[in-house]
């Protein structure tokens, strides 16, 4: 039967590894089809909706992931996972609506703010991939 540190990293390694089935799916599949099946307006409203709603259950994997990971001893694993965390966090920051005015004569770009999202989530995936594969060889 396994001890506990070897069930904690397994379950570290399942956590992380849903967190970047969870970006890549948000990041890149929803990306390419909304833009290909949609008009610009409404595949970036999509694509907004879609990052701004997982980037709440990616963060709580990948918090799962940094504590099921220190309880199994992976202490490299956890930093890594909670630096993904935050990254799938910020970008429920960066692609909230905007409260200030914008320059009388000037066009707000909101496409500048899905790019850096969508930037950022595959950063991030990458990241909670990489701690996966740190909690599953217990570093």
């Amino acid at each position: 039967m396994a001890d506990l540190p070897s069930i904690m990293l397994a379950a570290a390694a399942l956590c992380a590894g849903g967190a970047a089935a969870s970006g890549w799916t948000a990041g890149v599949i929803v990306a390419n089809t909304n833009f290909d099946g949609l008009d610009a307006g409404r595949a970036d409203r999509m694509l907004r909706k879609v990052i701004t709603a997982s980037a709440g259950f990616q963060a709580l994997l990948l918090g799962a992931c940094a504590g099921a990971a220190l309880l199994g001893g992976a202490r490299v694993a956890a930093i890594v996972a909670g630096f993904a965390a935050l990254g799938f966090l910020s970008n429920i920051w960066t692609l909230s609506p905007r409260k200030g005015k914008t320059i009388p004569g000037a066009r707000r770009r909101t496409s500048s703010q899905r790019v850096i999202a969508v930037a950022l989530t595959l950063m991030m995936t990458a990241a909670a991939l990489t701690a996966g594969v740190f909690a599953a060889i217990g570093v």
